[in-house]
């Protein structure tokens, strides 16, 4: 469409009022210079508009953009996960943590004692989580939030004594098990889980399996302790394991993914409760408790060998005596040793008569015995262990002593 006002050019004729010589739509030639057109106006104040604003900032520097970075994952939530994982599933092996708790708690603290009283005192000597095919322990992080899902067993080994007026008169084994404990249980959950308790008599050796070897008849001192194990254990291992499954849970209130080590966590927790330091106290009585004894005993021992009788300091110091007579004079085992020795020294001696001295034991006749089958005391006839602590032990190492020393009689109690 042509411009009325459009004067065609092939070349510039010089300058004309009110119009600019250029290349338009027309053509080459001169072209009005009137007011502009409403699309093109606005073009031009755009222009102008953009050309008025303030110049951009700078980009900012490698270390300026790097440490902006690192401040929006440290504080842009106040947990520190990075945006990019909050929205998925991440997840924490806790295995290895319970294994660990439960070996700081229940063997090493207190040396692993379940129980004690009068009568008997167990151990755990050896505990581990058992995860099975189906257990599991996890910390899970899941749209921001912590939480812990676990469900395993728990296995331990026990070790104990049987005690009578104070002495060991037996010791026994078995294997505990604990079973289903989950992330849902409740205190009322823990307070009736129960407990599997077996013997080592009730499991095959080692190696065999089931069936290919017939167990054993057990002593009675093993069904003893079976028992005390099933009255006197529950308590405290329910207990244990409630502890347990609080400390995954302040794991999961916490939410942080670096683990704290679980021995840090049982200490803080028997400190808290106050069960360390009733144990330190207690172990401190104890050892007040066990000097005292020992003192007491050597005062004891010390006022018994000043007043012995008389026949014992003649057997000591007499070497010419044929018949030593030494019953009923409250021998000990720490009197053997030296008696040993002086009846060495007695070439004469027919007769030693031990008769009760119910203190001396097997452990106590063994140098004496052993000194008799070298050749000691060779006019010996009679040796009377009647009314010793003497046992089957001892009984054996006479069948061995008459081998060497036909001449001499050993007398026993009546089986």
């Amino acid at each position: 469409m042509a411009t009325s006002d459009f004067e065609p050019a092939a070349t510039f004729q010089g300058s004309r009022s009110g119009k600019e010589y250029k290349m338009g739509s027309e053509g080459l030639g001169y072209y009005p210079t009137g007011p502009a057109p409403p699309a093109a106006a606005a073009a031009a104040a755009a222009d102008s508009a953009e050309a008025s604003l303030p110049p951009p900032p700078p980009p900012p520097s490698a270390a300026a953009a790097a440490n902006a970075s690192a401040v929006a994952k440290t504080t842009g939530s106040g947990d520190g996960i990075d945006p990019k994982e909050r929205w998925h599933w991440k997840e924490r092996d806790l295995r290895d943590f319970i294994n660990d708790w439960l070996t700081a708690c229940m063997v090493t603290h207190n040396g692993g004692l379940l129980f004690e009283n009068e009568r008997f005192q167990a151990r755990t000597t050896i505990i581990r989580g058992d995860f099975g095919d189906e257990g599991a322990a996890f910390l899970n992080w899941r749209k921001g939030k912590c939480f812990a899902t676990y469900t395993f067993g728990v296995r331990f080994e026990y070790q104990g004594a049987v005690k009578m007026d104070g002495r060991v008169i037996g010791q026994s084994k078995g294997v505990v098990w604990l079973r289903d404990v989950g992330n849902f249980d409740d205190d009322e959950a823990d307070a009736n889980r129960p407990l599997d308790i077996t013997g080592t008599w009730q499991h095959p050796p080692q190696g065999q399996q089931p069936g290919q070897t017939p167990l054993r008849e057990p002593e009675p001192y093993e069904v003893q302790l079976k028992e005390a194990m099933i009255e006197f254990s529950p308590e405290p291992v329910r207990a244990r394991i409630c502890q347990l499954r609080k400390a995954l849970d302040v794991l999961a209130e916490q939410g942080d993914k670096s683990l704290p080590k679980a021995e840090d966590v049982v200490a803080a927790m028997l400190e808290e409760s106050g069960e360390a330091g009733a144990i330190a106290a207690a172990t401190e009585e104890a050892r007040i408790q066990a000097d005292a004894a020992v003192k007491a005993e050597e005062y004891v021992e010390g006022l018994r060998r000043k007043h012995r009788h008389d026949r014992h300091v003649a057997a000591l110091e007499d070497p010419t005596l044929a018949t030593v007579s030494l019953s009923y004079c409250d021998l000990r085992p720490a009197d053997i040793g030296e008696l040993v020795d002086a009846l060495k020294k007695n070439p004469v001696a027919t007769t030693v008569d031990l008769n009760a001295n119910n203190h001396v034991d097997d452990a106590a006749l063994q140098p004496l015995l052993l000194a008799l089958a070298n050749g000691a005391m060779p006019e010996l006839k009679v040796l009377n262990l009647q009314g010793t602590g003497a046992s089957v032990v001892s009984r054996n190492m006479c069948r061995g002593l008459k081998m060497m020393r036909k001449a001499i009689e050993v007398r026993f109690d009546e089986e």
